[in-house]
């Protein structure tokens, strides 16, 4: 089967990426400066607690991935998955993601404790792509849709917080995955594709609704985040 990764596929999925974005409370305060600066530290508080966790999601694509011996080129997707393992590692993403926070104004992000919604969707990528009815592809396609997520997301974000926050350095961590985000979508795509021999039409609904959860976690940690604020005496 011949991939429409890079083509057909990645562009239907960052247009959505970018209409989804340009829906959310967070990222159209974010992007006009009307989020507050409190708030706006503890949303990437919350992020990075989710980021901590991100290796677990690709640990979920690795459990349900194929066993030798059966249809699937279970070496290509080990490899693809593998690979982008050793990034997270290799990369110091967490070291990143520190100087991010510390930039932001966060000088000990190991003080910075989950809210409930933070928990929840930490937990729900294996809750829902563990579940026995659910197969490898599907998590692999919706992690995918994350990553081609990524580098509109970060775009967004470093122009907002140069314009409107003074913060303009520190954010090597968002203007990596500017880059990695499509290389990392291509070879995730090539595992579907390639290594699942996946329907590309199953597989980008499945991307896009990840876009979609991923996008309301930030909206939802924003949202509760300015109760908080309005809700604190003056």
């Amino acid at each position: 089967m011949t991939s429409l990764a890079g083509s057909a596929v990645s562009a239907d999925l960052l247009a959505h990426a970018q209409v989804t974005l340009d829906d959310s409370a967070f990222f159209s305060d974010l992007r006009t400066g009307k989020a507050p600066i409190e708030v706006v530290r503890d949303v990437f508080g919350q992020y990075y607690l989710w980021r901590n966790q991100f290796h677990r999601w690709l640990g979920v694509c690795v459990v349900k991935s194929p066993a030798f011996g059966t249809e699937f080129d279970a070496s290509r997707v080990l490899s693809g998955l593998t690979a982008h393992i050793e990034e997270e590692v290799g990369g110091d993403h967490h070291g990143l993601a520190v100087r991010m926070l510390r930039a932001l104004g966060v000088q000990r992000p190991s003080s910075v404790a989950p809210l409930p919604v933070t928990a929840a969707y930490c937990a729900s990528f294996p809750d829902r792509f563990l579940a026995p009815e659910r197969d490898g592809a599907e998590a692999v396609a919706a992690l995918a849709g994350r990553e081609i997520a990524s580098p509109v997301r970060n775009r967004v974000v470093i122009d907002a917080l140069a314009a409107h926050y003074g913060v303009v350095s520190g954010l090597d961590f968002l203007s990596l995955h500017e880059t990695k985000g499509p290389e990392t979508f291509a070879a995730l795509w090539d595992v579907l594709v390639n290594g699942y021999f996946a329907d590309e039409a199953l597989m980008e609904r499945a991307a896009r609704r990840e876009i979609g959860e991923h996008v309301a976690f930030w909206d939802e940690v924003y949202a509760q985040l300015s109760r908080t604020l309005t809700a604190a005496p003056a």
